[in-house]
């Protein structure tokens, strides 16, 4: 019997936050379910980071937390033998994470809110991705064990 999946590649932004954590552990368990192969993808805010003289640093930082966190979903993948492959980009997250889409079938991503409004809005990142994306987006809420599948045609 030939079982079709509509989802064939994942793509997983992460920020290594709980709440990336958690929307690997859907898009694994997703994977798994499809035989999809998962992609966790971190990206180096060098723009907003950007400080003078102290790009090194920065730079340097960064790269230590983004290959944690992929470690770290990588593990998940792993754990629950499904395929997956990390990659660590520079840039603005959004941006990059929108030119990454075009190559994948779904996305997904935590949402969490931050500041003020942390219960009626999602990330900044989210939010920006989820106005822009052009492909089928499943958000994974930190707070709530509802997922919520957004699809854009």
């Amino acid at each position: 019997m030939m079982v079709l999946t509509m989802y064939r590649r994942i793509l997983v932004p992460t920020d290594g936050s709980a709440c990336s954590e958690k929307a690997a552990h859907h898009a694994v368990a997703l994977a798994r379910a499809t035989g999809s192969s998962v992609v966790f993808l971190f990206v180096m805010d060098t723009v907003r980071n950007y400080h003078e003289g102290v790009m090194k640093d920065v730079r340097k930082t960064l790269s230590d937390e983004g290959e944690k966190s992929l470690a770290s979903a990588q593990r998940i993948a792993a754990d629950a033998g499904v395929p997956a492959d990390a990659e660590l980009l520079e840039g603005d997250p959004t941006d990059v994470i929108l030119q990454r889409t075009e190559d994948f079938d779904l996305i997904v991503m935590g949402s969490h809110g931050k500041g003020l409004w942390k219960q009626l809005t999602v990330g900044s990142v989210t939010q920006a991705v989820l106005r822009r994306v052009t492909r089928p987006l499943l958000l994974v809420p930190c707070e709530h064990e509802a997922s919520v599948l957004v699809t854009r045609s």
